[in-house]
């Protein structure tokens, strides 16, 4: 029997390109206030929001509201927004935001046909995540997924939020394996790599081009760390199975 016995996987940025799709939205969110007379430079109001989604996080819900009151109160060169006009603007934005998200979240081409190779192995699968649950199961229920995965851990249903190495004993505990009979593929070293290796799992870096990806320049502790596997593509996992198997067989 083979010694891999569960493939644990991130969701955002490793199954899907959750980073450009949430930029794709916000963008087009921008183009909506525009069109219903918004009078901004759009190069202009993207730096703008950019820098609110870096000042109060991806997952805050009013980033729309602050790109409008920092309009009104910073930039003298922009006309007013009126107390109506404002909240149409916001409306709008918020719309044509969700319809983009909805519309265009797809998984990674690599995805669908190896998740159904992983399950002829008989070998179980699970996502492990941060995030709001209603979020990522929303997530997971568009991208069609949910029959796919054998369990879902997302951090704040547990209450254990990633690095810490206990949400992903959590998850072990629930299949009844150990970490050396488990590979978790992600791609962030610290989120991802390290707490996975601190259980034994073995480590799997997925090279997708996100913002993470060179993590020798984004990552700011532990520069000497390596993960035990990098791959480009799903489609390479099944090499790193193969290795996996071959050493416990030969050791």
């Amino acid at each position: 029997m083979s010694p891999i016995k569960l493939i644990g996987f991130d969701l955002d940025d490793c199954l899907f390109d959750s980073t450009g799709l949430s930029e794709r939205a916000r963008i087009n969110g921008l183009n909506a206030m525009i069109n219903l007379g918004l009078k901004i430079d759009k190069e202009k109001a993207k730096q703008i929001l950019r820098e609110i989604v870096k000042e109060y996080g991806s997952n805050f819900s009013k980033h729309y509201n602050i790109f409008i009151r920092r309009l009104n109160q910073v930039d003298e060169n922009i006309e007013y927004v009126s107390y109506n006009n404002r909240y149409k603007y916001i409306a709008a934005a918020v719309m044509a935001y969700h319809e983009e998200k909805v519309n265009s979240i797809k998984l990674y081409d690599d995805v669908k046909n190896n998740l159904r190779r992983i399950k002829e192995l008989s070998i179980k699968t699970a996502i492990i995540t941060d995030g709001i649950p209603i979020k990522q199961y929303e997530k997971i229920l568009r991208l069609k997924i949910e029959s796919s995965i054998d369990l879902v851990v997302i951090s704040d249903e547990i209450g254990i939020k990633k690095p810490n190495p206990e949400l992903f004993n959590y998850c072990l505990k629930k299949f009844g394996v150990k970490g050396q009979e488990t590979i978790y593929v992600g791609d962030r070293i610290e989120k991802d790599m390290i707490p996975a290796n601190a259980n034994k799992i073995h480590s799997v870096y997925l090279h997708r081009g996100g913002k993470y990806d060179n993590y020798k320049t984004n990552f700011n502790f532990q520069k000497d760390f390596k993960p035990n596997y990098e791959i480009s593509s799903l489609d390479e996992l099944f090499d790193v199975i193969d290795q996996i198997n071959n050493k416990e067989i030969l050791e």
